[in-house]
C-alpha cells in the first residue's frame, strides 16, 4: 500500500537510475528524454521558482484520460507533499468530481473539467487556489502511456474483490473481470482502474483500484532486470509523460534519495465529502471545514521542528 505512490516519481527516475549505472550514452539519452518531457509541459504565465528537492516540496500528479473528439479529462489528481528532513511523504487523491471554483473563470465545476477548459495550467492553478497551497513539480501521465507501461512489463496480477464488467472508452468492447486473482494486460488494466459506476464506493473504490494496479507495476519493475527494456521505456516516457522536473533535479533526486525514499513512511488519506446534485449534475461536495483540514495537514507536513521550510 505504501509503495503505490512512488510509481509517479519512480516512473521518471527508474529508467534514469538504470541508465546512470549502465553506460554513458544512456546518460545522454535520459537527458534527451527529460528535456522532451519538459518541452511538452508549457504554461502561458510564468510559474514561481520551485523549491529544491533538499527542502520540503509538493508535487501534483495528473493522469489524463483521452477521449475521441475530446480534449480529455484529469481522471486522476493526486497531491503529494515530500519532506526529506522529516523523511516522510503525505499524499491524497482529490476526487475528480470535486466541486471547485475553476481558476480563471467565474464558475464552479468538477475538478477534472479544469483540464478540458485550460489543460494542465488551469488544472494546476485550480488545485493551488482551492487548497491555497503551492505546487512545485508537476508530473502528467497520459493514460495510454500507462497502458503501454503495463504491457512493457508483461502485464500485472491483481486480486479483484468482486466481479464486474467495464466498457472501453469507445463503448465498443466490454471487459469482464472475475473475482479473485486475475492477470491484466495494459488494455484491461486501464479499464479495470477506470471503473467506478458499479463500485458501491464510487470514486474511492476507483482510487483503490488505481493504487492496486500501480503497486502491481512497481512490484513487476522491482522483480525483473529492466535494463533490457530501457529503450522501450524511454520511448513510453518521452511520448506520454510531461513534467517540469529538470534533468539536473532528476539526477539530484536519484543521487540523494535512491536508497532512502523507499523507506519514507507515506501518510495516505481521503478527502471527505458527500455526493450532491447541483442543477441535475452529480458532484463530490467537500465541506469548507474539510478543505481547511486538508490545507492544514499539508502546511504541517511542510514544516520541520515548528519552522516553515
Amino acid at each position: 500500500m505504501k509503495k503505490w505512490l512512488l510509481v509517479f516519481l519512480v516512473t521518471v527516475t527508474v529508467v534514469g537510475a538504470g541508465a546512470f549505472g549502465y553506460a554513458y550514452y544512456q546518460y545522454d539519452r535520459v537527458q534527451q528524454v527529460v528535456e522532451e518531457m519538459n518541452t511538452n509541459l508549457t504554461f502561458e504565465e510564468e510559474r514561481p521558482e520551485v523549491r529544491p528537492i533538499t527542502d520540503a516540496f509538493n508535487v501534483l500528479l495528473l493522469g489524463i484520460g483521452d477521449r475521441p473528439g475530446d480534449p480529455g479529462r484529469a481522471d486522476s489528481v493526486i497531491y503529494v507533499s515530500v519532506n526529506p528532513k522529516k523523511e516522510s511523504i503525505l499524499a491524497f487523491n482529490l476526487p475528480r468530481d470535486t466541486y471547485v471554483p475553476i481558476a480563471g473563470t467565474n464558475r464552479s465545476d468538477k475538478l477534472n473539467h479544469a483540464y478540458a477548459y485550460g489543460r494542465t495550467e488551469m488544472t494546476v492553478n485550480t488545485v493551488e487556489d482551492y487548497l491555497n497551497m503551492p505546487i512545485d513539480y508537476i508530473i502528467q501521465v497520459n493514460m495510454n502511456g500507462f497502458r503501454e507501461l503495463v504491457d512493457a512489463f508483461g502485464g500485472v496480477e491483481v486480486d479483484n474483490p468482486f466481479a464486474f464488467e467495464q466498457r472501453d472508452e469507445l463503448s465498443v468492447v466490454t471487459h469482464e473481470y472475475e473475482e479473485g486473482p486475475i492477470h491484466l494486460d495494459g488494455e484491461r488494466a486501464l479499464h479495470y482502474a477506470r471503473m467506478r459506476k458499479l463500485d458501491p464506493r464510487g470514486d474511492f473504490g476507483r482510487n483503490e483500484r488505481q493504487r492496486q494496479v500501480i503497486q502491481a507495476v512497481i512490484e513487476k519493475a522491482s522483480s525483473m532486470n529492466t535494463l533490457w527494456k530501457v529503450d522501450e521505456l524511454f520511448t513510453i516516457l518521452g511520448d506520454n509523460v510531461e513534467t517540469n522536473i529538470s534533468f539536473d533535479t532528476l539526477k539530484n533526486m536519484f543521487l540523494n534519495y535512491q536508497q532512502t525514499w523507499k523507506h519514507f513512511p507515506i501518510d495516505v488519506f481521503e478527502v471527505d465529502g458527500e455526493g450532491e446534485r447541483i442543477d441535475g449534475v452529480y458532484y463530490h461536495v467537500v465541506p469548507e471545514e474539510e478543505r481547511l483540514r486538508v490545507q492544514q495537514r499539508i502546511q504541517n507536513h511542510l514544516e520541520f521542528e515548528g519552522e516553515p521550510l
